[in-house]
C-alpha cells in the first residue's frame, strides 16, 4: 500500500468546516460540566448533609465508567423512551427532531462534571482556612464568602486542570461519530471510505486535532501569565 501525502492534505481541507462544530461542543460541554462540578464541590466542601454523600457517590460511580459507554447508554435511553416522554409533556417533536450534537453534549458534559468537580474540589482544599475567617470577622455571609474568597482564590489553582478537561473533551468529541454526528473524526472516516486510505485519514485528524491543542496550550499559558499579574499587583 503507497502511502499518499497528498489525501492526508486533501482530508485537512475537508476537516476545517467541521472545526467550529467540535470547539463549539467542547466549551459547552466546558460550560456546562463546570458550573455543575462547581455547585457538587461545594456541596462537598461544605459537608451539605445528605447531598454531599449522594454527590459523592454519584461521583465514584460515574469516575469508573467510560466516556463511550456513557455517550450509548445516553442514546439508548433517549432514542427509545423521548417520544413517549414528549407526548406526555405535550411536546411536538420526536427524537428524530433531535440534534444528535446535543446528545453528545450531555455525555461530555457528564465527563466535565466528574473531572472539574473533583478540580475545584482541590481547589477549595488550597485555601487557608484564616481566609474564611476574616471572611466571617468582616461579617460576610457564605454565600458572599464563596463568591468574593473562595472562588477567587481557588480558580487559579484549577485553572491547569480546567484546561486539561478542555483539551480532553476536543478529544472526547470524536466518540460522538458512534451516535452519528458529524464532526472531525466522523468526516475523516467517511472521506476515506471511497478509497480505503484510512491510515492517512486518521493522519489529517490527528493533526487538526493537534493544531486546536496547541491553540488552547498556547492561550492557556497567556491567561496563566495575566492572572499571576494580578495576583502580584493583589
Amino acid at each position: 500500500m503507497n502511502f499518499d501525502i497528498g489525501f492526508i492534505f486533501q482530508v485537512v481541507v475537508k476537516l476545517i468546516p467541521y472545526i467550529p462544530i467540535t470547539i463549539y461542543m467542547a466549551f459547552v460541554s466546558l460550560i456546562l460540566g463546570g458550573l455543575l462540578g462547581l455547585v457538587i464541590a461545594l456541596v462537598r466542601h461544605y459537608k451539605v448533609p445528605v447531598l454531599s454523600q449522594l454527590f459523592t457517590i454519584m461521583i465514584t460511580i460515574l469516575k469508573g465508567v467510560p466516556l463511550i459507554l456513557v455517550f450509548l447508554l445516553i442514546f439508548m435511553v433517549t432514542s427509545q423512551n423521548f417520544n413517549r416522554v414528549a407526548k406526555a409533556l405535550g411536546w411536538h417533536m420526536h427524537y428524530g427532531d433531535l440534534p444528535m450534537s446535543l446528545l453528545a453534549i450531555i455525555g461530555l458534559s457528564l465527563m466535565a462534571m466528574v473531572g472539574l468537580s473533583e478540580a475545584f474540589r482541590g481547589a477549595f482544599e488550597s485555601v487557608k482556612t484564616v481566609q474564611f475567617d476574616a471572611a466571617r470577622s468582616l461579617g460576610m455571609t457564605n454565600l458572599q464568602t464563596i463568591r468574593r474568597v473562595l472562588i477567587p482564590q481557588a480558580f487559579p489553582v484549577a485553572l491547569p486542570m480546567i484546561i486539561n478537561m478542555l483539551i480532553n473533551l476536543i478529544k472526547g468529541t470524536a466518540i460522538a461519530s458512534l451516535i452519528s454526528v458529524v464532526e472531525i473524526f466522523s468526516t475523516a472516516t467517511q472521506t476515506a471510505s471511497s478509497n480505503y486510505k484510512y491510515f492517512e485519514a486518521y493522519i489529517a485528524a490527528a493533526i487538526i486535532y493537534w493544531l486546536m491543542t496547541i491553540v488552547i496550550e498556547r492561550a492557556a499559558v497567556l491567561l496563566e501569565g495575566r492572572m499571576d499579574k494580578k495576583t502580584r499587583r493583589a
